[in-house]
């Protein structure tokens, strides 16, 4: 099959349920899609089959997305809201306490909470596939990752005493990339090996920071 590119392919969703019958539809659409690329995959996966799926009709799906990509990237969007839900309350939590070495210590923390919502969301080990092989979804990925490490760069300048300049956001680009991939790393893999890349990954960006952080006092 070949892939479209993402110019042209239209991933915005057509409407937004209002009524609670609506909102049922809309829901068993995405969960009908998430259950179907555990078991298809992003290759073979249609609206056809997602209606079926659903046990409604393919004009039903249409009603709210265009083709079968803007139904993936509703759900890629999902999954990227939930992950960055969980750096928001890691940062929250041990950015309060003062010390911004108290996030080096507790790294393992956000990659395993990010790890955790991501195995437990229906499809969301083949989601995040789908938003880093399929041309047409990856500009999601990339955008949530942008966001997510804006908003560190934003928020570390100031603790390191810097402006937020090319060096911070590339710092931050860079450990928020690192992060995503321990975790896609994670996903594919069992038991003591996932753990591993756990402790390893966490390991490296904490060495990375320590770095960075070096010239800071501790309050």
């Amino acid at each position: 099959m070949t892939e479209p590119s993402r110019q042209r392919v239209e991933l915005l969703e057509k409407n937004k349920p209002q009524q609670a019958r609506a909102k049922r539809t809309y829901e068993s659409i995405l969960e009908s899609a998430a259950a179907l690329l555990v078991e298809v995959g992003v290759e073979r996966i249609s609206t056809n089959l997602v209606a079926e799926r659903a046990g409604i009709t393919v004009p039903a799906v249409y009603r709210y997305f265009p083709n079968k990509y803007a139904v993936l990237h509703a759900l890629g969007a999902r999954l990227m809201d939930k992950q960055n839900a969980v750096f928001q309350q890691w940062f929250d939590d041990y950015l309060q306490q003062g010390d911004p070495r108290t996030l080096l210590d507790n790294v393992h923390v956000l990659l395993q909470q990010t790890h955790y919502v991501t195995e437990q969301a229906t499809g969301g080990r083949e989601i995040v596939q789908a938003l880093r092989a399929v041309t047409p979804l990856q500009e999601l990925r990339l955008d949530s990752h942008r966001l997510i490490a804006d908003q560190f760069a934003l928020t570390v300048a100031p603790l390191l005493d810097r402006e937020q300049d090319e060096l911070v956001k590339t710092q931050a680009h860079l450990s928020i990339d690192l992060g995503y991939a321990i975790v896609e790393m994670m996903l594919e893999e069992r038991g003591a090996s996932s753990e591993l890349l756990l402790q390893e990954g966490a390991r490296m960006i904490q060495l990375y920071w320590q770095g960075v952080f070096g010239t800071v006092p501790r309050v």
